[in-house]
């Protein structure tokens, strides 16, 4: 009985983090139908709120969130329901303090933090829209915590996918209004750069609409769920109760931990903007350089990233195997995780290297000579943050947290002496950015496997698992890459990318096969292994 509750316990995680990451996706992707209506600076507008958005309301939701579930879940263990209660009415106080000086501070000086901090005058009109939406994001982000302490991640997925879907419909439908409202300002001003700005005000409105309904389906949740609490604490015994000074200590004790963490690990994107519009050139020309980067490369590099990511479950395995202390079993299975990451995002990487011209020119409109040294640089990314993230996933579960922030504080430190280097000394524009970005998550990969490897013993196998899939790599890539030249002359980018990558993705498998690079017991383990089993069996390589 027990196993199975573990089991389906272990299954609600899964399908959390699963609806965490498909929803992410969405809002990656919601850039590139905003980019058809707002255009390149339209997206590096956007990018200004949405940025400043992250940061303010995820870092003060993400850690109040984390705290209150902490909290409330110890509180209802030993069945004191009104210092949970108690704890949640604090942490809503706290929450809308916080939000509403944050969402007045954005309202009120939304013009001059864009004109004399980010150096983009335009996105003022983003980002004082987009301010209201800080407040109901971080008393949501409270009734999460809440209701995750009391043992239920079903509200949270709930708000996910309304997030998801009103960011996308209010967002493209306020886009593509204020867009056509932006061309009348621009015609009277003589000034085109107000049609994107108006555009990326409308985008704004779909923030503050899916801050806003999110809200109220928490609000609604909790008064319904409310009634059941009200008459356990009824029925509860009277006990000594932590004063409201004592929990509101700890709540901010226990968060600000979680606060440093997604400070350290979200901020880059902020950071990096800022140095590169501090460089003399025309504000226009930066913004048009900067949509063309935040609202493509990202884009690309983010949503493959994910769906990589999506795909490595075994860290939630590992986790459950250190817990009940089977460290040799744990062992087997961070190699067979590392293999499994090295073996999907190097080829991943290389494959978006050789057809990153074709993806660009399919996905967006007008010339995209500029991004494609940009997006093959950035595809080193991809092989870095996999790993990287997911060493840190299994640090956080289990419970070393404070590793984890020293890791994102110390590659953020040598990311930014990068980008200072690269960006203001050198001038070398989005390409330091770049540059910058991947030293980072060379550091967190590096920086995490040494961790894993210290804390359980774990000692890398480094031939087969990166040598061989280099090699391989390499071979299929040169191959899709020539293959790509000669029939993208014919029939053209699109069809010519699905052709070569399928036959890259095939040479890229039988090659491995041919090589051995897997064990039988390790393709057994491995999401998506029963494929080369089935290839290794027909070739009689196994």
């Amino acid at each position: 009985m027990n196993a199975i509750r573990r089991k389906a316990a272990s299954l609600k995680k899964d399908n959390y983090t699963i609806i965490t990451q498909l929803a992410l996706l969405v809002v990656l992707i919601f850039r590139i139908p905003l980019g058809y209506i707002a255009g390149d600076k339209g997206l590096a507008y956007f990018g200004t709120a949405n940025e400043i958005f992250l940061l303010a309301a995820g870092a003060a939701s993400y850690s109040l969130s984390e705290a209150v579930a902490f909290h409330v879940r110890y509180r209802l263990k030993r069945e004191q329901t009104k210092s949970a209660e108690k704890t949640l009415r604090l942490a809503l106080i706290y929450g809308a303090v916080v939000g509403a000086l944050l969402s007045l501070l954005f309202v009120f000086g939304g013009f001059a933090i864009t004109e004399k901090i980010m150096r983009i005058p335009l996105a003022g009109l983003s980002v004082c829209i987009m301010a209201p939406s800080i407040f109901f994001f971080i008393l949501t982000g409270v009734f999460r915590g809440y209701f995750q302490g009391n043992g239920s991640k079903i509200p949270a997925i709930h708000s996910q996918i309304l997030f998801t879907v009103f960011l996308a419909a209010g967002g493209l439908t306020g886009a593509a209004v204020l867009h056509n409202y932006g061309n009348k300002v621009a015609a009277l001003l003589r000034n085109t750069d107000y049609a994107a700005a108006y555009g990326a005000m409308g985008a704004s409105i779909g923030l503050l609409s899916a801050s806003v309904f999110c809200f109220i389906h928490a609000l609604a949740l909790y008064f319904i769920f409310r009634r059941g609490s009200k008459r356990q604490a009824d029925r509860e015994l009277q006990r000594n109760q932590d004063s409201g000074l004592s929990i509101f200590r700890v709540l901010l004790g226990t968060g600000f931990l979680y606060f440093l963490y997604f400070l350290t690990f979200h901020i880059m994107p902020l950071l990096d903007q800022c140095l590169y519009f501090a460089s003399k050139e025309d504000t226009g020309t930066l913004s048009l350089s900067w949509g063309m980067y935040y609202g493509k490369c990202l884009v690309i590099i983010g949503v493959i990233c994910g769906v990589i990511s999506l795909f490595c479950v075994l860290p939630r395995r590992i986790t459950t195997i250190l817990e009940r202390e089977e460290k040799r079993f744990a062992k087997e299975r961070l190699g067979i995780f590392t293999h499994q990451c090295a073996a999907v995002s190097i080829p991943a990487a290389v494959f978006l290297a050789v057809f990153s011209e074709n993806i660009l020119t399919v996905l967006f409109k007008g010339s995209q000579q500029q991004a494609v040294p940009w997006l093959q640089l950035g595809s080193l990314i991809i092989i870095f943050y996999v790993p990287g993230s997911l060493f840190m996933e299994i640090l956080l579960k289990n419970r070393r947290m404070n590793y984890v922030v020293c890791v994102g504080a110390g590659a953020l430190l040598f990311h930014i002496g990068a980008a200072v280097l690269l960006v203001r000394v050198a001038k070398i524009g989005i390409t330091g950015v770049i540059t910058s970005v991947i030293i980072f998550h060379v550091l967190v990969a590096v920086a995490g496997l040494f961790l894993i490897s210290r804390l359980f013993g774990y000692s890398q196998e480094w031939i087969k698992t990166f040598v061989f899939t280099i090699v391989i790599s390499a071979i299929a890539g040169v191959i899709s890459l020539l293959l790509n030249k000669l029939l993208s002359q014919f029939i053209g980018m699109a069809f010519s990318m699905l052709i070569c990558l399928v036959i890259g993705v095939v040479i890229y498998m039988l090659l491995l096969v041919v090589a051995r690079a897997f064990r039988e017991e390790e393709l057994e383990e491995m999401t998506g292994g029963w494929i080369l089993i089935k290839l290794s069996e027909r070739l009689r390589y196994m």
